[in-house]
């Protein structure tokens, strides 16, 4: 009799085993969920931040009433933020004023790059409104369609707007003995998207007045460029 008790009592501690050993394995219904998030920032870049080796222009034997054309120069949106230009041009002579020496601009904005033979005619059809008779300059540029470009091309020239005449003229005037400095870049038309270009060129012309003092002179140009993220009122101030 105590042997089948013993025997009964193995049988229900062997079994009570088995039942705590399958409850580990139970599985129960679960459920998750995650997210991530990255963040690039822009750059803001002209011509990768690297100075322009084109010469604004080079000449000799410059008399009055001549000019000189300039060389083309190429601004590029380099990152991949709208950035706002401001341009600073700085003339100036190494014996007396920079007044007589006058400065005439074009500049033309595109996304589909011209070859040289492109810019060049798009200059000489433009060019022209610049000046007249003795490359006198012509006052009434912009009101006149001098030349008609491709779709998409956009164009300014140092006649643009009255406004740029008169500043020219009144720094002119103020400005100190032996330089000239002018400022521009306020308008929409220096504002660059994402793999836009500017090309400029300068035209540098000895006003017909300068007299035997001129003789022997250097001229020297310089232009500033400098770039600015155009949101949140992020402008140049252009002060005149």
């Amino acid at each position: 009799m105590k042997s089948v008790k013993k025997a009964l009592l193995a049988t229900s501690l062997a079994g009570a085993l088995v039942v705590s050993a399958g409850y580990g394995t139970y599985s129960w219904f679960t459920s998750s969920t995650s997210a991530s998030g990255t963040i690039d920032t822009g750059t803001l870049s002209v011509n990768n931040g690297e100075a322009i080796t084109t010469p604004l222009f080079n000449g000799a034997k410059l008399a009055p009433s001549q000019y000189i054309s300039g060389d083309f120069i190429t601004l590029e949106n380099t990152g991949n933020l709208i950035q706002n230009l401001k341009l600073t041009y700085t003339g100036s002579v190494d014996k007396v004023s920079a007044d007589p020496f006058k400065i005439y601009y074009m500049a033309f904005k595109y996304k589909a790059k011209p070859d040289m033979d492109e810019l060049n005619d798009w200059r000489m059809a433009w060019e022209k409104g610049f000046f007249n008779g003795n490359h006198n300059p012509q006052m009434s540029m912009a009101k006149s369609a001098v030349a008609a470009l491709p779709k998409g091309v956009e164009v300014v020239t140092g006649e643009a707007t009255v406004e740029e005449v008169q500043a020219m003229s009144a720094l002119a005037k103020s400005s100190s003995e032996g330089d000239k400095t002018f400022k521009f870049g306020n308008d929409e038309f220096f504002t660059l998207e994402e793999d836009q270009y500017i090309t400029m060129a300068f035209d540098v012309k000895l006003d017909q007045s300068a007299g035997n003092e001129y003789q022997g002179v250097k001229y020297s140009g310089n232009l500033m460029v400098q770039a600015k993220q155009t949101d949140q009122g992020a402008k140049f101030e252009n002060k005149k």
